[in-house]
């Protein structure tokens, strides 16, 4: 073979290989290929625990999905890195799901956790009811502040005579104890450590009529390659959230084994939640459309969101 032949066929090559890069051929090749990696991102937090499990025990290759779990400081971070196309999936709550669709076509698959009572009003002594609460410490823009709203309709307290003071979650108990704000309505462990400082809980987003959920979405460009490979990772995440439910100390090792969360802080954690995987539901759907106009009315979102057109119900079929 001569040199010149030689360079004919390296030079029809390159110019195929930079054919498929220009019509974004190549980038695509990794989804499609048989057993792709597929990297989920997460918060580090008991909440996520079924993830944990699943990935501890290899559940997902049981179920014939190659998988990485990337923990983050919280959902919120692991949305913005599937924004970001950093991960290929990702879990979070509603409110963190719906002010990053106007940046990006997302698709919740399903809820991987459900709770009443794992975001808790805590006030501090002195403190006896709500109607007492003259300063409530919230989390702007997240569920904190929406049970919070909820929390002073419910109460017919008129919220013109409160003020919010906002903060970020770990700051809540030193405020609650150095009497700056009168109570907060926040996730754990925030309210254990607020009641280990003096507070008290007056009660839980159950008794205000919200269930916190989180939900696992995929972009839209993702999902419609991979339908199949999000189905068994779902399938995956049911067997570990069931094992989660049934032995909570075999699921709390998991946790401790991928984020080094000490057993009982997540024992501690479970009894205030019920991993589970399933389908959306009228209320799910509810829910997502109150939190949405809740969110336009902050001005956290720009426009509403239709979440009968977001949810993909049905995807689920456990």
């Amino acid at each position: 073979m001569t040199n010149s032949t030689v360079f004919r066929r390296r030079r029809t090559l390159l110019l195929s290989g930079a054919s498929m890069l220009a019509a974004g051929a190549l980038p695509s090749l990794p989804a499609l290929a048989q057993n792709a990696p597929v990297t989920i991102g997460v918060g580090a937090d008991p909440v996520f625990t079924a993830f944990f499990v699943a990935a501890n025990e290899k559940l997902f290759a049981k179920h014939g999905a190659n998988v990485t779990v990337q923990p983050y400081t919280d959902g919120g971070e692991a949305l913005n890195a599937l924004v970001a196309n950093q991960v290929n999936m990702a879990c979070a709550g509603e409110p963190t799901h719906i002010v990053r669709l106007s940046r990006a076509e997302l698709r919740p698959l399903a809820v991987t956790y459900q709770s009443k009572t794992y975001l808790k009003l805590v006030a501090r002594k002195g403190i006896p009811t709500v109607d007492k609460i003259k300063k409530f410490g919230i989390v702007a823009g997240s569920v904190s502040e929406y049970v919070t709203g909820l929390t002073l309709s419910k109460m017919g307290i008129d919220a013109s005579k409160v003020e919010m003071v906002r903060s970020g979650p770990p700051e809540l108990p030193a405020l609650l104890a150095r009497g700056d704000i009168d109570g907060y309505f926040v996730w754990e462990p925030w309210p254990t450590l607020g009641v280990q400082q003096g507070g008290h809980i007056l009660m839980t987003c159950g008794d205000v009529g919200y269930t916190s959920t989180l939900w696992l979405s995929a972009t839209a460009g993702w999902l419609a390659s991979n339908k199949e490979v999000a189905g068994n990772i779902l399938k995956a995440l049911a067997e570990a959230a069931e094992i989660t439910r049934k032995d909570p100390p075999r699921a709390a090792q998991s946790v401790q084994a991928v984020t080094r969360i000490p057993v009982p802080q997540t024992l501690n954690s479970l009894k205030d939640m019920e991993p589970v995987v399933r389908d959306f539901t009228d209320a799910d759907l509810n829910t997502a459309n109150a939190i949405g106009q809740f969110l336009l009315s902050k001005q956290a979102i720009k426009a509403p969101v239709d979440m009968s057109k977001v949810l993909q119900r049905g995807f689920y079929k456990g």
